[in-house]
């Protein structure tokens, strides 16, 4: 995709609103006043850290870095230690919600809109660390407004729609629809992040139709479990983890809406979609296209400088459209038999009674796979029962190990570092006992 030398920090009407804060509807022009005011407070530093949890807040904080230069790092967790090392590793500043609070509506004046080099370096994303260690990721402004416009034209997002996400903003698919959807069309975000069902199904109610939610697996399995009466959606997105097609047909009746999950990553962005209730497929965006096999596989966009690698495996048809096979890292091989732990995990999970929980090959024995369950109702052994009935005995796991709950990351993901926790925790019991 060629971009023009400069493209607009924000598009649409002044008068028109990019956000719903504190019950109050912010226009365009407002915005550009608040990032005004808060671009002339920041340090020389070239890197500040994004730490705004309100939406509007980080939409400001990130729109006043990029027009005075600066680096948005979006950091892939809040832990104190994180932010410490990447502060450190960058020089960086920090931009807080305090911070963009005290210069709303203090501007005073009308600000034009910027025009930003599509070449700028606008932000740099982690990935998860769910499977390894977190990779830096560094997006231009043009790669951004390039993924936004492919999104915007694949979702009918050229007209207003309003969104709730229940997704932070740092992360990729965060950041992308619960942000940069604003900027580069005429979404209208809400700034808040709420967390519960029925703060979910008010943050909704607040908006004007049509509305869009934007979540997780983990966040819309509780939303579909709360048997709350919902505003009309126009849709749902979803994205983070795979998406059942049973949640997504249950989703469907719950919000008589349509079920889209999204595929991406944080090093290529979301590059295509499916309705889930009724596709096994993936469709890609306009203009991309996945390539390779066995060795591995690479995708090309108009919006990517070039092809990246994915980490991830596919079945590509002759028309471009995928299925996805798991992760290049999730692949198990024991005796000569292959599986994946996605298979795996969809085995366990398909089980009646069993609320969470995940396989893992621990690294100190490579040929004997463990599980962590969160199962209340159901004894160990009768999970094991219905497991030797779905898999070969080799993928079966020992031990299985049976906890009141697990931990999610905030974009629903369970790390492998949790389920090592719990099975350290089995063996350092077993030892003392």
């Amino acid at each position: 995709m060629t971009f023009p030398a400069s493209l607009p920090l924000v598009v649409g009407d002044p008068g028109n609103p990019i956000a719903r804060y504190a019950s109050q509807r912010i226009t365009r022009a407002g915005f550009l006043s608040d990032v005004m005011a808060l671009s002339e407070l920041l340090p020389e530093n070239r890197h500040g850290l994004n730490l705004c949890t309100d939406r509007y807040h980080f939409l400001v904080a990130f729109a006043a870095l990029l027009v005075s230069g600066h680096v948005n790092l979006l950091p892939h967790s809040a832990a104190p230690k994180v932010l410490d090392d990447l502060a450190g590793d960058y020089a960086a500043f920090r931009v807080g919600d305090e911070m963009v609070r005290a210069v709303h509506g203090q501007y005073g004046k009308a600000a034009p809109v910027p025009g930003i080099p599509a070449e700028r370096e606008a932000a740099v994303l982690f990935t998860s660390g769910s499977t390894g260690r977190p990779a830096a990721q560094s997006k231009t402004w043009g790669e951004l407004v390039g993924s936004s416009h492919a999104a915007i034209a694949r979702f009918g997002l050229d007209s207003r729609h309003e969104i709730v996400a229940t997704v932070p903003a740092q992360h990729s698919y965060g950041f992308e629809s619960g942000a940069l959807y604003a900027l580069n069309g005429p979404a209208v975000i809400h700034n808040g992040k709420p967390l519960f069902p029925a703060d979910v199904r008010d943050a909704l109610a607040g908006m004007e139709a049509p509305r869009i939610l934007v979540t997780t697996p983990l966040h819309l399995e509780a939303c579909l479990e709360a048997g709350l009466d919902w505003p009309p959606l126009a849709f749902c997105l979803c994205a983070t983890s795979p998406l059942s097609r049973e949640a997504a047909v249950k989703a469907e009746a719950t919000f008589s809406a349509p079920m889209r999950e999204i595929y991406g990553s944080s090093e290529t962005g979301a590059i295509a979609s499916r309705r889930t209730a009724t596709e096994t497929t993936w469709t890609p965006y306009d203009g991309v296209r996945l390539h390779g096999g066995d060795s591995g596989f690479r995708v090309s966009a108009p919006f990517l400088p070039a092809s990246r690698r994915l980490t991830d495996r596919f079945e590509i048809a002759a028309d471009g459209r995928f299925e996805w096979r798991g992760r290049q890292a999730d692949q198990i091989k024991i005796a000569g038999k292959r599986t994946t732990l996605a298979e795996l995990n969809a085995r366990l999970r398909a089980i009646a009674g069993v609320k969470d929980g995940g396989f893992i090959l621990p690294e100190h024995d490579s040929k004997r796979l463990a599980a962590v369950v969160v199962a209340p109702g159901i004894e160990a052994e009768d999970i094991r029962a219905q497991l030797v009935e779905a898999l070969d005995p080799v993928f079966l796991p020992r031990p299985l190990v049976k906890v009141e709950s697990l931990q999610h990351t905030a974009t629903g993901k369970l790390a492998r570092a949790e389920l090592l926790a719990h099975l350290e925790g089995r063996a350092k019991d077993s030892a003392s006992s």
